[in-house]
């Protein structure tokens, strides 16, 4: 993964990326993410692997069989904020970037994924993430999300922007956007300074992409969707199924996380749209066979006032 000679090269070395890949006992699914990383067109890379404390041999694999990357190493589950801050400090101690591209172990990149998002924002100092296309797998167009993540601050609805859509070239355009999807994206490193770190109270998971994007737009960046930017996600609810441990914190994690990013008239809207979207949500769960993960966002809701703050620099 050296720079290279030539005139492209030459001009990637002005942006380099530090790749972050957060994992947490996936040995497998991680081996894979990385043999598409190390892949990729864009030279001016580094590859950090940060391992969150597994036990399935996760680091001794990636130390065997892709030894140009880089291991990060907690003893411990920090979660994925925790994990996330974890790699940013190694490399700002460790390498000179200009960019952080974060990804998910079940993410897989196309070639040329990270030299179109780095193209997305080196143009305009005033954008400071963007975000992929992203579709469930190679083998069909179905999207995952084009056009990052939308959040409506007076009903507390996050969505994936056109996620179990069809791609026929609709989403094809590039815009700013509101944030971006945890699993793959690119932060510009003056955005850090300003910004802070992911805010872990949000750990283990739940909320804490969309959460940095929209505190980043509130200190003046600009958010950028990339869509010739390709990945493929095989992970989320769709990938993974019901999982109730993540399905109680996404829960617990929802009205911190709303309350934070409304307006006093947007949060009482919100408290009062709850009850009605609850219902709907049940209702629909129940009817799709998921009747246990309803008693578990019920029983993280009623525990789930609680403050938390952002880490910063």
């Amino acid at each position: 993964m050296g720079f290279g000679n030539s005139a492209c090269a030459s001009w990637q070395s002005r942006h380099v990326v530090a790749l972050i890949v957060l994992n947490h006992n996936r040995k497998q699914m991680l081996l894979e993410c990385l043999r598409h990383a190390e892949a990729s067109s864009y030279e001016a890379l580094h590859i950090v692997m940060v391992d969150n404390g597994s036990t399935d041999g996760s680091v001794e694999a990636v130390e065997s069989f892709h030894p140009k990357v880089r291991v990060v190493r907690n003893t411990v589950n920090v979660g994925v904020a925790g994990g996330r801050n974890t790699g940013i400090r190694w490399v700002k101690e460790h390498l000179n970037v200009r960019y952080v591209v974060f990804i998910d172990n079940d993410t897989l990149l196309d070639r040329d994924a990270i030299a179109q998002l780095v193209a997305a924002v080196r143009d305009d100092d005033r954008i400071g993430l963007a975000a992929p296309k992203a579709y469930r797998s190679k083998e069909n167009k179905m999207l995952v999300s084009a056009g990052g993540m939308h959040f409506n601050p007076y009903t507390g609805v996050v969505r994936d922007v056109a996620s179990g859509r069809m791609d026929r070239g609709q989403y094809n355009r590039s815009k700013e956007i509101q944030a971006c999807p945890g699993f793959a994206f690119l932060v510009r490193c003056e955005v850090f300074p300003r910004v802070g770190y992911f805010d872990e109270t949000f750990n283990p998971y739940g909320w804490e992409d969309i959460d940095f994007s929209l505190r980043a737009r509130r200190a003046g960046f600009r958010i950028a969707y990339a869509p010739a930017a390709i990945i493929y996600h095989t992970g989320g609810r769709a990938g993974r199924g019901v999982v109730s441990l993540y399905e109680h914190h996404k829960a617990r994690n929802m009205l911190y996380f709303i309350k934070r990013h409304t307006t006093m008239l947007q949060w009482i809207v919100f408290l009062c749209v709850l009850p009605i979207r609850t219902l709907v949500r049940i209702t629909r769960e129940i009817g799709s066979g998921n009747g246990g993960v309803v008693l578990t966002w019920l029983n993280s809701l009623r525990k789930s006032d609680r403050k938390g703050t952002g880490n910063t620099l």
